[in-house]
């Protein structure tokens, strides 16, 4: 295969893969609650069409089955050796248009970079490995074994489109999904998106009482923001210390006191500054009513004081491949009730099990309900297997790049099918820009990848 030819092929291409980036940034496809047609909400039913119809205009032979869809180069299903997948996902997480430079769902480019939400996490590498695809065809490739694109619906907020892919249809052989960091993620850790909650008497009023407190906008987000509303008595003299990172405004009869931190991904909290654990400091410092909410998140405090580990948790721990992080991301509280929402990532050589016990050990204690819907297991690749190699060979042809595979704390759609690693498309040593406001991928990180998967996709067909 001349890669010379692929690669001028792609280069050209580009003016038109950046229109149909900024089609697919358009649709905020956040879960959203069903319509007919629409499992996960209008918007990601948008998205997943224009998808399938953009694979569609190369060829590919596709399906839009509203869980997911597919696009296949050859006959996946009739093959007597099986076929390969490429696995990505269409879905977002949450933009705050206030928190963003630019309309998060209005692709803009400023020099080399494509703002929008989803042009890294995933819209953008799921449509360069399409390209990429498209562009061995157009050399008159054909896989001597059949490639299967599969677009998910719902990576951020459960795979249960996946679920259902792997529910009725046939599994491949192995395969990516472009969506994570150079060069090739071998292992994930174990994922608990856990909730602690509790109730109390609202009781009496008093000199400053809680109306409600809130931080977060998904399980997976560091926040960047957190807020505290209280109600005034009447006559009531009070003081609010000055805080770096805290702001106190007074409005009528109601105080608000915010605190300002900075986003990250759940998987990297060490890259953020966590704004509700500020916020809950401050808070501790204060006396108001009611005591069951103060009570409530005076434990939250000492509980978080270590918010990239869980060590006040009980939870910290490393192996020699990783090591296991808890951040503490969206807090509800309001009337008598209050939760919140943590991430973990634990270690790939741990079992879901061991923090099921540790988790209800600790809520025991605390006298907190806890949840722990959300659970998946570490995953571990071998280096030397073949589909790794091929993506690795893939990957260091294009970019002389020569860093070993990764083992990370991000969670992809590996997890689901087995046989799948991820592969790209976030720069190494990097800070992520997946779930941070104004997020952007830059024009030559989507060329190059689509690069990567043309001899990725060649290598693993061939």
């Amino acid at each position: 295969m001349d890669f010379k030819v692929i690669d001028r092929w792609l280069e050209e291409a580009m003016p038109e893969f950046e229109k149909d980036l900024a089609e697919l940034v358009s649709y905020n496809s956040v879960e959203a609650p069903a319509e007919d047609g629409a499992p996960f909400g209008r918007e990601v039913a948008g998205a997943l069409e224009s998808a399938v119809s953009m694979a569609e205009k190369f060829g590919f032979s596709v399906r839009n089955e509203a869980y997911y869809g597919v696009a296949d180069w050859g006959d996946a299903e009739g093959s007597k050796d099986g076929f390969m997948a490429v696995l990505g996902h269409l879905d977002v997480v949450p933009a705050l248009p206030e928190d963003w430079s630019h309309d998060p769902f209005e692709m803009t480019a400023v020099g080399d970079r494509l703002y929008g939400r989803g042009t890294m996490d995933d819209k953008g590498p799921m449509l360069a490995a399409i390209y990429a695809a498209a562009s061995l065809k157009a050399a008159g490739y054909e896989p001597r074994v059949p490639l299967r694109f599969i677009f998910g619906t719902n990576e951020e907020t459960g795979m249960a489109g996946v679920a259902r892919y792997v529910q009725t249809e046939s599994m491949p052989l192995g395969g990516f999904t472009p969506d994570a960091e150079w060069p090739v993620v071998i292992g994930e850790k174990g994922i608990c998106h856990f909730t602690l909650s509790a109730e109390w008497d609202e009781g009496e009023g008093g000199s400053l009482r809680l109306v409600s407190a809130d931080s977060g906008t998904a399980a997976n987000i560091v926040p960047a923001k957190a807020k505290a509303v209280f109600e005034i008595g009447e006559g009531a003299e009070l003081s609010f210390p000055a805080e770096d990172g805290i702001e106190t405004v007074l409005d009528g009869e109601q105080i608000v006191i915010s605190a300002s931190g900075v986003a990250a991904h759940g998987s990297t909290p060490e890259q953020g500054d966590n704004a509700l654990t500020k916020l809950l400091r401050y808070l501790a410092r204060l006396d108001f009513a009611p005591a069951g909410a103060k009570a409530f998140l005076s434990k939250l405090c000492a509980l978080t004081q270590d918010d990239k580990n869980g060590a006040d948790m009980g939870l910290a721990g490393s192996d020699e491949y990783s090591v296991t992080t808890v951040s503490p991301n969206v807090l509800h509280v309001s009337g008598s009730c209050g939760s919140l929402l943590c991430d973990m990532r634990f270690r790939i050589t741990d079992e879901p099990e061991k923090y099921e016990k540790l988790l209800a050990g600790l809520a025991e204690k605390e006298g907190f309900t806890l949840d722990a819907g959300h659970v998946t297991r570490p995953l571990f690749v071998r280096e030397d297997s073949d589909l790794v190699q091929g993506l690795l060979s893939a990957y260091r042809e294009v970019t002389g790049d020569m860093h070993e595979p990764l083992i990370i704390g991000g969670g992809t759609y590996a997890k689901v099918i087995p046989g799948m690693v991820a592969f790209g498309c976030e720069p190494i040593d990097e800070p992520s820009r997946a779930h941070q406001a104004d997020e952007y991928a830059e024009r030559g990180e989507l060329l190059r990848a689509a690069k990567v998967y043309a001899r990725a996709i060649y290598n693993i067909t061939k």
